[in-house]
């Protein structure tokens, strides 16, 4: 009678603890099978590594799409993860619906990775990080501000409240010490690897920077590299990484 009464009340519970659980079902896992030891100690980068590439633009399919890419430089970096946007699951697609299939088709999830001091433990934990519409920020932890993007404080009265709190933290934010980034896993294992990525990992990341001219998309290709087509609130974001990936090294483990 009981579950006959409450049978969705149930469903719901089980489907929160599922995906709840299952990322870190997939982080004991996956290494196993699908990975390489790697014995060698990560050193969070203090810059990222850029290399100049004569790589040629390739045709690229995953799932029933195929993608145009065109390789800008060979990159590389040693990251502690600030936040996963994680697209490829059911909710996700009914809450952003078929019109972007073709987007979380090649990108699964986007990434906010931080190098440099701002990685530093006593540092990074002053930092609050949130992800809205593909586009990353870092916040100071504790401060009150509005709900939109690159918002200022709530109010004068929260402004007074905050100032002391946001002064302690803002110095510590280093425009080329983080950025937002939308990793194109380059086969299964690479997605895998990025699927189970979460706030805190210390990850390798390496591949190319791309452009994808068949969605109108541009990478970055150097640190605070700013978007002339955007504005948000007035304000023109930092480009992100489009990053091809190849190779993710995560905890002993070497994906590619």
């Amino acid at each position: 009678m009981f579950v006959r009464k409450h049978k969705w009340q149930i469903v719901f519970v089980c489907l929160v603890v599922f995906y709840g659980l299952n990322i870190y079902i997939k982080r004991a896992v996956y290494p196993y099978f699908f990975a390489q030891k790697y014995d060698e100690t990560l050193e969070i980068s203090k810059q990222d590594y850029f290399e100049t590439t004569d790589k040629k633009p390739f045709m690229f399919k995953r799932g029933k799409y195929a993608y145009t890419l065109v390789p800008k430089v060979k990159y590389a970096v040693v990251a502690k993860v600030g936040f996963v946007d994680r697209y490829d699951t059911f909710f996700t697609h009914l809450y952003r619906g078929y019109s972007q299939n073709l987007y979380i088709n090649l990108v699964p999830q986007d990434l906010l990775l931080v190098i440099g001091d701002m990685a530093r433990a006593e540092i990074f934990s002053k930092f609050k990080f949130e992800h809205e519409e593909r586009l990353g920020r870092v916040l100071c932890k504790g401060v009150k501000y509005r709900t939109s993007f690159m918002s200022g404080y709530l109010s004068e009265e929260e402004y007074v409240k905050n100032k002391k709190k946001y002064e302690e933290c803002h110095p510590y934010i280093k425009a080329k010490e983080y950025n937002n980034y939308h990793p194109i896993p380059a086969n299964n294992n690479i997605n895998r690897a990025l699927s189970i990525l979460k706030a805190g990992d210390v990850v390798y990341l390496e591949g190319f920077l791309v452009d994808v001219p068949d969605m109108g998309l541009k990478t970055g290709v150097q640190k605070n590299q700013y978007h002339e087509n955007i504005i948000v609130q007035g304000m023109a974001p930092g480009m992100c990484f489009i990053l091809y990936t190849t190779k993710v090294i995560l905890n002993g483990w070497l994906y590619q």
